[in-house]
């Protein structure tokens, strides 16, 4: 509001002076002769503002403007001399003294628009009685010569009237149309981000060819040819009427195909045409009757638009009504100012109506934006709706395949560890060949089901997070040892070669690394297995070698099919397989690599591969060093029956399963006894207390997880408890949940009960495992 304020006082002071200025002496009668004055040549007598035109003068010439200034006496203060418009290439002399000279030299052009000029007269110069005065004037081909009529005054009293005319017809029609100009750019910019908004583009060029044409007006030299100037200023009339009239077409939302054709003629034809007629009359000629063509398409596109933006908001509607029309009537005003019906003193009109135009389009861009932003609001809305009612039925779906998992993974374990245990018998006692062939061939289909099994259950850990690191010293002696002992066999039946080979130490230490010793048999076994089941001929080397002071990297190299570049990432997709689209059961499942990568990721660590098809493969990781080296222990050797010494209940409810388990653990020499749920154990237990030798008690309870009533960890507590509670026994006891569970909830608990518990199904070889493992595993309380 205070701006406003100071805006509305300014102007009344500007009118005020500009009333209150004082009378000014105004010469309208002068003679003109061809030539320079210096020349001295006799001249006809002419009114100003003069026309040269209707005097039959044809520029480009060079004229003399003479007239006398009558004083009474010597002025005390300076006047001035004041031409509103006035060439560029002018010569001003007062009593054989020139005042003032502008580009009478050379071929310099001046501006297109005339401009206002006001030059001082020392009180010196002047004198009493007659004083001559002689303005030479060079005058262009283009636009309409001739010079306003001549005002004569003090200085000082002059100066600030003639600065408020320079600022409303020079400064401020230029400063408008190069920032219009400008802004036509950044509506480019936009075109080129939305190249579908094709009126962007018309209306960018428009504002950017228009604009630019009448900033250059008001520029008072111009170092170019002048037939060249007048061409190009004639071509950008003809090009902005063409993208005048695609804007009005696009803004209109009208396609008319028969127009296109002819409007490209006019804004580019005609242009063409204009430099065959450059330099000549002709192209003066080409202008009078282009110009009134070029009017009548804008009279349609200013229709157009004005039909079209008074359906849109009022204040988009006046903007599109004042700025096309406007700018209609100003190119109708400047192409009269070609013609004798104007004299030269009037403005030209279309350097302050096209400005007008850009803002009526940038309250069209402005509601096309928040339109924009009103559609990217609801479809956002109607996205994270979406979004929103696809998560909820995918948690829905996550569940029910949990659930479905978890009963499915249970109800399949079940029996396939009852079978696995049962082949293990089996084969123990078959004598005949023909039973121990199809004891192996059973044993093998057994084996490809166990490790379906077996992979979703370790993909499902990994996935839940419920495997946790325990990082120790490691001997890799040890580790290579029992990759060894589990896949030299599978190499030997392909009669493959499997060597593991180790750097040797100077001090004849043994090569340590800190790690998880169970991931990292996991990872090594699993990548020697993949790696046996894709070769042939040749055999399969693990190697390590030291990078660096802390570094070991451990690779496994084989001499099988490789694997092409684009195949190196999917080999670690579930179920990904290279060379098996006939899902042959002898090489795997799929899962390998991928219980591989997850492991590793556990570890901190990264699988690199490298391979070239046809050749072999590399795989590699790489672990820190352990500079520590832990005590050694003994290993026990094996025996004909390793639990002969124990003591083992077992709870199992699947009949088969637990019958399998109970003659296994027979032909290891354990006492076993044996329960079908944890509550028929918990009712005997009292009893067994108080009526069974210590000796007799269990060291080991081996219990299923999924029980009727109570489930197996709960069952563990409550034996433990009870045990502890009688002083019983006289060392801790062991525990070992036997489960199928997938689900991630189920894992978690394992890992926070710190119970040994082995995954169904599970081959007799795991189970002895997990009973001989040194250290006694004790529910939490």
């Amino acid at each position: 509001m205070k701006t406003l304020l100071r805006l509305a006082c300014w102007c009344l002071l500007w009118l005020a002076g500009a009333v209150a200025a004082s009378p000014k002496l105004v010469i309208d009668a002068v003679t003109l002769a061809p030539g320079a004055c210096s020349e001295q040549r006799l001249g006809r007598g002419v009114t100003l503002p003069d026309d040269w035109r209707q005097l039959g003068i044809h520029p480009p010439a060079v004229y003399c403007y003479r007239t006398q200034l009558t004083l009474p006496a010597v002025p005390d203060a300076p006047w001035a001399l004041r031409v509103d418009r006035l060439p560029g290439n002018h010569r001003i002399t007062v009593n054989g003294q020139v005042l003032s000279t502008r580009h009478m030299e050379g071929e310099a052009i001046t501006s297109m628009a005339p401009l206002p000029y006001l030059t001082e007269l020392p009180v010196t110069v002047l004198h009493a009685g007659h004083n001559d005065i002689a303005i030479d004037v060079r005058m262009n081909p283009f636009r309409k010569p001739g010079i306003a009529p001549l005002e004569l005054g003090v200085l000082s009293e002059m100066r600030d009237d003639f600065d408020r005319t320079t600022l409303l017809t020079v400064d401020l029609p230029q400063m408008l149309n190069m920032s219009v100009a400008g802004m036509a750019l950044f509506v480019l910019f936009a075109w080129r981000a939305r190249p579908r908004d094709v009126i962007f583009a018309y209306f960018g060029w428009m504002m950017l060819i228009m604009c630019g044409r009448n900033g250059l007006y008001f520029i008072e030299t111009i170092s170019w040819p002048t037939h060249v100037v007048d061409w190009l200023f004639f071509s950008t009339h003809s090009v902005t009427t063409y993208f005048q009239v695609m804007f009005g077409l696009a803004y209109s939302n009208t396609r008319i195909r028969s127009l296109i054709h002819p409007l490209r003629m006019v804004g580019f034809g005609v242009p063409l045409m204009g430099l065959f007629a450059m330099g000549t009359p002709y192209l003066d000629v080409l202008r009078l009757i282009a110009y009134p063509l070029m009017m009548a398409g804008g009279v349609l596109v200013v229709y157009k638009i004005i039909q079209t933006a008074w359906t849109r908001h009022w204040m988009e509607a006046s903007a599109m009504t004042l700025g096309p029309l406007g700018t209609l009537v100003s190119m109708a005003h400047d192409y009269l100012f070609l013609t004798p019906y104007l004299d030269v003193t009037d403005l030209y009109w279309t350097p302050y109506f096209a400005p007008i135009i850009f803002l009526g389009f940038a309250l069209t861009l402005m509601s096309k934006f928040i339109e924009a932003m009103n559609l990217s609001e609801r479809m956002n809305i109607t996205l994270e709706e979406r979004v929103a009612d696809r998560t909820r039925a995918l948690e829905v779906a996550n569940e029910s395949k949990t659930r479905f998992l978890a009963a499915a993974s249970h109800d399949l374990r079940q029996p396939t560890a009852a079978i696995g245990l049962l082949v293990s018998l089996l084969r123990k006692q078959a004598t005949e060949p023909e039973v121990k062939e199809l004891t192996n061939m059973l044993d093998e289909a057994v084996t490809s089901m166990e490790s379906l099994l077996v992979g979703l259950l370790d993909i499902s850990r990994l996935d839940a997070g419920a495997v946790k690191p325990e990082f120790q010293s490691v001997r890799m002696q040890d580790v290579f040892q029992e990759v060894n002992i589990h896949e030299a066999s599978a190499a030997a039946a392909k009669g493959l070669d499997l060597r593991f080979r180790l750097p040797k130490r100077n001090d004849g230490k043994q090569l340590m690394v800190l790690t998880d010793p169970m991931l990292l048999h996991s990872v090594l076994r699993n990548l020697v297995a993949n790696a046996i089941r894709y070769t042939e001929r040749g055999g399969v080397l693990v190697a390590a070698r030291r990078r660096g002071k802390h570094r070991l990297r451990i690779e496994v190299w084989d001499t099988g099919i490789g694997i092409a570049p684009e195949q190196r990432e999917r080999i670690f997709d579930e179920f990904y397989q290279v060379g098996n689209s006939a899902r042959d059961r002898t090489r795997g499942i799929g899962l390998g690599l991928a219980i591989v990568r997850r492991t590793a990721s556990i570890l901190g660590e990264q699988i690199s591969v490298r391979s070239v098809p046809g050749k072999g493969s590399c795989f590699a990781i790489e672990l820190p060093l352990n500079l520590v080296t832990p005590p050694q222990t003994q290993v026990q050797q094996g025996v004909a029956h390793p639990l002969s010494d124990r003591v083992i209940w077992l709870v199992e409810d699947d009949v088969l399963l637990r019958r399998a388990l109970g003659e296994m653990l027979h032909s290891w020499g354990a006492h076993v006894r044996t329960w079908s749920d944890g509550e028929a154990l918990l009712d005997e237990l009292p009893h067994l207390l108080t009526h069974v030798d210590a000796e007799q008690l269990p060291d080991t309870l081996i219990t299923d997880y999924r029980l009727p009533g109570m489930d197996g960890l709960q069952l563990a507590q409550h034996v433990s408890l009870q045990l502890r509670a009688h002083d019983q026994p006289a060392k801790p006891l062991k525990t070992l949940i036997i489960s199928g569970d997938t689900n991630p909830t189920e894992l978690a608990r394992f890992d926070e009960s710190g119970l040994a518990v082995l995954a169904k199904p599970f081959r007799s070889e795991r189970l002895l495992e997990h009973l001989n493992a040194r250290r006694p595993a004790t529910a939490k309380a």
